[in-house]
């Protein structure tokens, strides 16, 4: 049977018919269980999301689109099984249109990634154990003049055999300027020494099979604003034309800018021993500045923020959600963001827990766990096969007691997939 989506799905219009994708899936080599549950779960999504749905979000742009549908990989179709059955264990929950709502008809692409946020970590605490009882709960929260005044958090989660009940406020974590202006700093410096200057070299054209080129390295030490950086730019590239033309190597050192050394095409030797010499490894050939403490101040900043969400008389959870492009779970010391967030969680003894989870893929299959005195630094494969690392820091402070079965159940949320 063909697998081939191209034999299905012929002209633009193909994509915003739900059969189509019921179709495709009919005709792959999946087996009668997987596909049944394909199926069930395409139609359940075009009776929630609505017919016009696709249409709608190849319009608009719509992220989903790709996500769950027009990606043909196996993962996807997991995803998108996920994200239906997570809707419709959600569908009887109080104030569940509010957040389908965020999702079938976003006003921008921020409330989107929100309410998907919102679904995942709900769908989280139901597999778990706990009923999702509310979502945008209200409550009352005493401001620091300590007037009561009305907020709504995220979710009202209730333990299905204990009954206790827990607030839980969910936030997404963006880039921060500072990270974009580093990604930017280092992609125009890549492109202007890597992608111009090496691999575009007029020497390396002549003979594809056996390229002459130079053999450029780099440390970048802080994010450059556009007008310097474009005048670095000019710099680099009077360096490479520089280089090319007398054969000798040669560099641009701007202290606690950058650092750029340049080896001709005979003497690459030259260039490895001034990047070892500064410890930047050898196929290293651009290194970027450091994010960390810009993005572990970032996070307890938001944190303090989020916690204005949660009342004092019930226990609360904050679940942090960094967004794709957001790095911290990735460049930071796990140990050094647990004290952090532990930190901030002391100073609020209605706080139970903080989480901070990041989903991406990487193609590896392992999960792992490790304790941090009372924090735990997990890496998880999903049963859509999304790899995941969560930190969850434990609040040794809260002043609300629970029973140990919600709190295996609150641990199990994030460390299940």
């Amino acid at each position: 049977m063909s697998s081939k989506p191209h034999e299905i799905f012929v002209n633009e219009e193909d994509r915003w018919d739900w059969d189509k994708y019921i179709q495709r899936w009919n005709k792959s080599e999946l087996g009668d269980a997987d596909r049944r549950r394909t199926n069930d779960s395409l139609r359940y999504l075009r009776s929630t999301l609505g017919n016009g749905y696709l249409r709608r979000a190849d319009r608009e742009r719509n992220p989903m689109l790709f996500w769950y549908f027009t990606n043909w990989s196996d993962g996807a179709r997991l995803s998108m099984i996920r994200f239906a059955e997570a809707l419709r264990a959600l569908e009887g929950s109080i104030g569940y249109k509010a957040i389908l709502k965020r999702v079938r008809r976003p006003k921008n692409l921020e409330e989107l990634l929100e309410g998907r946020s919102v679904v995942e970590v709900a769908y989280r605490f139901f597999r778990a154990g706990f009923s999702i009882e509310e979502f945008e709960p209200r409550v009352s929260v005493l401001d620091h003049h300590g007037v009561d005044g009305p907020k709504k958090p995220d979710i009202k989660i209730v333990d299905r055999e204990t009954g206790e009940e827990i607030i839980v406020e969910v936030s997404r974590m963006n880039s921060s300027d500072h990270q974009n202006l580093i990604d930017r700093t280092y992609e125009v410096i890549w492109h202007v020494l890597v992608h111009e200057g090496m691999h575009s070299d007029p020497e390396a054209l002549k003979n594809i099979l056996s390229p002459r080129y130079i053999l450029p390295y780099a440390r970048i030490h802080r994010g450059i604003e556009e007008d310097e950086l474009k005048d670095i730019v000019e710099q680099l590239r009077a360096l490479v034309a520089q280089v090319r033309a007398s054969g000798k190597f040669d560099q641009l050192i701007i202290p606690g800018t950058i650092e750029v050394g340049i080896a001709s095409y005979d003497d690459h030797d030259r260039a490895v021993e001034w990047a070892t010499s500064r410890g930047i490894r050898e196929h290293d050939l651009v290194e970027g500045p450091n994010l960390l403490t810009d993005e572990i101040g970032r996070a307890k900043g938001k944190l303090r923020d989020k916690l204005k969400q949660l009342p004092d008389d019930r226990p609360g959870i904050v679940v942090l959600t960094p967004s794709i492009e957001n790095v911290i779970l990735f460049v930071s010391d796990f140990v050094q963001l647990a004290a952090a967030l532990e930190e901030v969680a002391g100073e609020h003894p209605k706080l139970q827990r903080v989480v901070m989870f990041h989903t991406f893929d990487d193609g590896k299959d392992e999960s792992w766990s490790v304790n941090v005195g009372p924090h735990t630094f997990t890496r998880l494969v999903r049963s859509d096969g999304a790899a995941e690392r969560s930190l969850t820091v434990r609040n040794q402070a809260c002043k609300h007691p629970m029973a140990t079965d919600t709190l295996k159940k609150l641990d199990a949320a994030f460390a299940t997939g």
